[in-house]
């Protein structure tokens, strides 16, 4: 830890170059920088720290905050982007104990920064019936999203009457070691917390069995389409005049398999006469479709190697079954494989219908993750991510809905702008992705934050990254503009973020960097 700022002359700057200097030769692989200032020394500690982080030697440069600051975030904010948010600064952040509240506001205000180190006041802990240190429960839920988070914990003595440093220590272990365990179905998904992923391409790429793996592990978002299936299944044959001819139900795209089992068991459940069919267009799959149907199935599905847009059966079904939804809803082209196959297939579909959500987003983690998979062009690009070390900056709002139910016009073009009235201060980042998704009357699926399926984990949200994050205030009103686009056999979306202080521009025009193949 380097010496105070001094915030004047040459002689403070000086020392800390030196004590830098000393730590590069012993070996430190990190140096906590003064704290942060504000005012008319603002401008020199930025350049500072940011001709530290810029140094050759690899050194990660925290920059101490204190939260007893009023202005604590918008301080650190500035030295950050003079530092063009650079990988190599993280936030060492100093709890004051005494005006912080609820601890897990904190939290919230700062997940989506760069925070390396928690530092504890010893004034922050009470003694307990034993005279031994404790926190408020709060103040320990506080700790434990810390620790998710990945942050380091330290504690700092202070006056002769606060808590010994050691039983402090001993008792953020005792935290650390008494976590609430991770629930079998987080689990799955913890590996990829805030890991950037290209979204899938079902109709150009022939996906890996892998990948049906992870998918066909999800137990609840089967579960809900066997009970869209059940009551479609029910609603049919009672509106049936024939009673003697058998549904036909037809899974489009059935990948290996999971929604098949799940309409066989539907059938039985209902006690109706169900013809199955299984369409699948990637001929690895088909194969897997075809030893299940001896294995599992008895034969009593019908395989069908054919691409669902093209495919014309002799009888025309009379229940459509497709998992063709992404993160956005939208993004595994639904709109286009649903509707054609709609036309020639049958008149029910599930899903019936899905919504996309947006909300803008915080994440250094997120921005610095999609900067450096190719510059500002990789900003232009759309990402499935997990999303962790993020802040959502206002409740989800519908983009656009498209519905497959009888009579529906299904055009693939879509824009809107959204009003949003954010929580800050912070930076926006991009645009966080949404769906909800109505499988057949009330049986829906849902990854927005407010609604999402318990427990279900197929579909991370999508990330919009913008080239240059925008600074908003509490309370300010930040516009979100989206448009979904086609031409010929691409598909894209383009995206532009508004706020008071200025305007993220225009991103992928045209596709010119992302667009999903038809």
């Amino acid at each position: 830890m380097t010496s105070k700022w001094a915030g004047e002359g040459d002689n403070a700057e000086a020392l800390v170059r030196k004590e830098v200097e000393f730590g590069e030769y012993v070996g430190l692989k990190s140096v906590v920088a003064p704290a942060v200032v504000g005012g008319d020394a603002a401008a020199s500690y930025g350049q500072l720290v940011s001709s530290l982080v810029e140094a050759p030697e690899p050194q990660t440069v925290l920059v101490r905050v204190q939260l007893e600051e009023s202005d604590a975030w918008q301080r650190w904010n500035r030295v950050r982007l003079m530092s063009n948010s650079s990988t190599r600064l993280q936030v060492l952040l100093e709890l004051s104990g005494k005006s912080d509240g609820d601890g897990r506001t904190v939290v919230q205000h700062w997940r989506a920064e760069p925070v390396h180190v928690v530092v504890l006041p010893a004034r922050l802990f009470l003694q307990n019936a034993g005279g031994y240190p404790v926190l408020r429960r709060w103040d320990q839920e506080a700790m434990h999203q810390w620790m998710d988070l990945g942050v380091a914990l330290a504690v700092q003595q202070g006056d002769d009457g606060d808590a010994e440093v050691k039983d402090c220590v001993r008792y953020l272990r005792h935290l650390a070691e008494t976590r609430p365990t991770t629930a079998a179905h987080c689990a799955a998904s913890d590996a990829y917390r805030d890991v950037l992923q290209a979204p899938l391409q079902p109709l150009m790429d022939q996906l890996a069995s892998e990948t049906y793996e992870v998918f066909e592990a999800d137990a609840p978002k089967y579960e809900h389409y066997e009970a869209a299936m059940i009551q479609a299944i029910v609603d049919t044959a009672a509106a049936r005049q024939d009673s003697d001819r058998q549904i036909v139900l037809v899974v489009a795209g059935a990948g290996r398999g999971p929604l098949v089992s799940r309409a066989l068991h539907a059938a039985r459940r209902s006690a109706a006469d169900v013809a199955v069919v299984a369409v699948e267009k990637n001929a690895s799959a088909v194969v897997e479709l075809h030893r299940r149907n001896m294995s599992l199935w008895g034969g009593a599905v019908d395989v069908v190697h054919a691409d669902m847009r093209r495919w014309a059966p002799a009888q025309r079904a009379d229940i459509l079954v497709s998992e063709l939804l992404g993160s956005f809803g939208d993004n595994e082209l639904a709109p286009e494989c649903l509707a054609g196959a709609l036309e020639r297939l049958a008149n029910v579909c599930i899903p019936r219908r899905y919504t996309a959500y947006v909300a803008p987003v915080s994440s250094s983690a997120l921005f610095r993750s999609a900067r450096e998979f190719g510059g500002t062009h990789a900003l232009e690009t759309p990402y499935v991510v997990n999303m962790h070390a993020a802040r959502v900056l206002a409740p989800e709002q519908p983009v656009w809905e498209f519905s497959h139910m009888p009579g529906d016009n299904v055009h693939s073009q879509r824009s809107n702008t959204i009003k949003f009235r954010v929580q800050g201060p912070a930076l926006v980042h991009g645009v966080a992705g949404f769906f909800d998704a109505e499988l057949y009357t009330d049986v829906r699926l849902s990854i927005c934050p407010a609604t999402h399926t318990a427990e279900m984990h197929s579909w991370f949200p999508m990330f919009f990254p913008i080239q240059v994050p925008l600074a908003v205030a509490d309370g300010d009103e930040v516009l979100v503009h989206m448009w979904r686009r086609s031409a010929g056999a691409k598909t894209w979306y383009e995206w532009c973020v508004d706020t008071p202080g200025g305007t993220s521009g225009l991103h992928n025009v045209n596709g010119h960097e992302f667009w999903i193949g038809h």
